[in-house]
């Protein structure tokens, strides 16, 4: 047992290290692709229809559909779709358009055999026809820098792929250990997908040519699923297809207050959508449970020995180093916020983070339903909607 807690603590540690070296290189990597965009001639920029599923009534929505609506790029047709004409969401885009009048609203109706969003979107890239080259998808409450729709499509304008992915980047507005262990989840997703082994699709800002839509049988694939981006990744990786990550497309969260049901949620769809469509994947993700908490585990249970006289000493001599070791990386990971946050709370959300993945991770052994947006759906192998309900 010594052995193998000795290999899984050296494993989280090194994993950990790797992970924040993969974090400090990534501004430079969004300089050099900033570079490579501004020489790209402008008459070169293929034409693009953003389309953005809306919903609910999230009050960082209207700021960051503006962001969305304010991008510099030369030729693209936003389009925002909620499923109804009258809801809270269907409002503010009508608000919006009477400023930006190229704004188009599709109002998609009821997703009968699909999620909700899946929906949406087919039915935004239906109001856009064959009007555009390429079809980008962000979500609607997250902040983007003017020059991130550049980014996000400049593998197509350079001919290098037909399938780009960004992602975003979590930014604490408190020190509650909620929002931080939020903050350091999504830190950790970015910096795997940094890993060219990990790379997929994130249907928060992902693009893709209309050629590479029709080509890939995209909207049979949505039709039925319950979601875009993993069941889309799944597919392209039994076909060989290249998803190109676009540092640069780098979308801004504000986390204030985050509340645990939220974050709880937010887990348990990262990890069942992966469960439904990528199984590989999620096996991995078991692997990384337990290297992530069987150490802190252990490392209590040498101490605790020790305390009360039981146990070895080259148990509590490891569990020592490890805490050294876990300490010093998330010192790195704490460097790489937009700002200081309090270490001994960065740690303690470190463990809050660990405590809930394997919570998450555990319920998800024999979940095959999940509810997203107020709708439950069951959901079979590959992520096909066997049934929906609404709450």
């Amino acid at each position: 047992m010594f052995w193998i807690w000795f290999l899984l603590a050296t494993s989280q540690c090194a994993l950990l290290y790797i992970l924040a070296r993969r974090g400090e290189s990534m501004p430079r990597r969004i300089q050099d692709e900033a570079e490579a965009n501004r020489a790209v001639p402008e008459d070169k920029w293929p034409s693009v229809g953003l389309i953005v599923p809306v919903a609910g009534r999230d009050p960082r929505m209207e700021g960051a559909l503006r962001s969305l609506l304010n991008q510099d790029y030369p030729s693209f047709v936003p389009v925002m779709v909620t499923a109804e004409e009258s809801e809270p969401a269907a409002e503010l885009v009508a608000r919006l358009k009477q400023e930006f009048p190229a704004l188009r609203h599709v109002v998609a109706g009821t997703a009968t055999g699909c999620g909700q969003k899946n929906h949406n979107s087919l039915q935004g890239i239906a109001a856009l026809g064959d009007e555009v080259d390429v079809y980008a998808f962000c979500d609607s409450t997250h902040m983007a820098e003017p020059d991130f729709l550049r980014h996000l499509v400049a593998p197509m304008a350079r001919g290098e792929a037909s399938f780009s992915t960004g992602y975003h980047v979590v930014e604490p507005r408190d020190n509650q250990r909620t929002t931080l262990g939020y903050a350091f989840c999504v830190m950790l997703m970015r910096y795997l997908q940094a890993m060219s082994a990990f790379t997929q699709l994130w249907g928060g800002a992902m693009a893709m040519t209309r050629t590479a839509y029709v080509k890939y049988a995209v909207a049979q694939l949505w039709v039925e699923n319950v979601v875009d981006d993993c069941s889309l990744s799944a597919l392209l990786q039994v076909r060989g297809a290249k998803v190109q990550l676009c540092p640069g497309a780098l979308l801004h969260t504000d986390a204030i207050s985050h509340s645990q049901p939220v974050w709880r949620a937010w887990m348990d769809r990262q990890v069942l959508f992966l469960k439904f469509c990528m199984p590989g994947q999620w096996k991995l993700l078991g692997l990384m449970c337990v290297m992530m908490a069987l150490p802190m585990v252990c490392a209590g249970l040498a101490l605790l020995g020790w305390l009360i006289s039981v146990g070895s000493g080259a148990g509590v001599l490891l569990a020592v180093f490890w805490l050294a070791a876990l300490v010093s990386a998330l010192h790195l990971w704490r460097g790489l916020l937009s700002k200081p946050v309090p270490l001994l709370g960065w740690c303690l959300a470190f463990v809050d983070a660990v405590r809930l993945f394997t919570s998450v991770y555990w319920q998800s052994l024999k979940a095959w339903s999940i509810e997203w947006h107020g709708i439950r759906y069951e959901v079979g192998k590959g992520g096909v909607v066997l049934r929906s309900e609404r709450s």
